[in-house]
């Protein structure tokens, strides 16, 4: 990205200290220092101060990095979504693993459908993670929680191993099917000592 060399360029060509430049942006000097080194970028309110500041143009201060901001803005929207079919997904499979206990002791076996009925929001949004995870050429645990943090997935990328990773995947579902029949044990309990 070329803006935290421009911002740090046009700042020392007005003779401006970090601190005067966050003054005149209403940002920190960490802000400022941050942009620089291209550790975060600045908003379009910032973007649009920076320009007035250094007396250029919006186009001449970001030039060459409108792609950049464009992924950036794309990724942004990419993990709201993740992290919302994630939280669906995983309080959907909850729900259906807490309703196994009173379904199981019921004597209806019309009952039993419920818990897969409850299970399709969560195949549904495991589908759309899947996806974004795919679009985003994220593949193991490390890359997803780097990724839903907004956090840059390229330095995980280059250690991807694909032993570990089967072995990674094997183990987050093999703990993801522990921790659902507890649930289910601990609701069918709990619904047996209520119905006596």
């Amino acid at each position: 990205m070329e803006l935290g060399k421009q911002i740090k360029n046009y700042r020392t060509t007005f003779n401006y200290s970090q601190e005067q430049l966050a003054e005149k942006t209403f940002v920190s000097r960490q802000t400022i220092s941050n942009w620089e080194t291209n550790k975060s970028y600045p908003d379009i309110q910032s973007l649009l101060l920076l320009s007035s500041v250094f007396g250029t143009s919006l186009d001449e201060l970001v030039k060459g990095d409108l792609q950049v901001m464009k992924n950036e803005l794309q990724n942004n929207k990419s993990n709201r979504r993740m992290t919302v079919y994630s939280w669906i997904m995983v309080i959907s499979f909850l729900v259906t693993a807490v309703s196994m206990g009173p379904i199981l002791l019921a004597d209806k076996i019309i009952l039993l459908f419920i818990p897969f009925l409850l299970l399709v929001p969560a195949c549904y949004f495991g589908i759309k993670v899947e996806s974004l995870k795919k679009s985003a050429d994220i593949k193991t645990y490390s890359e997803i929680l780097a990724f839903s943090q907004g956090k840059s997935v390229d330095e995980l990328r280059r250690y991807r191993n694909k032993v570990s990773n089967f072995f990674e995947k094997f183990a987050i579902v093999f703990l993801f099917i522990i921790v659902f029949v507890s649930i289910c044990s601990v609701s069918t309990w709990v619904a047996r000592i209520l119905m006596s």
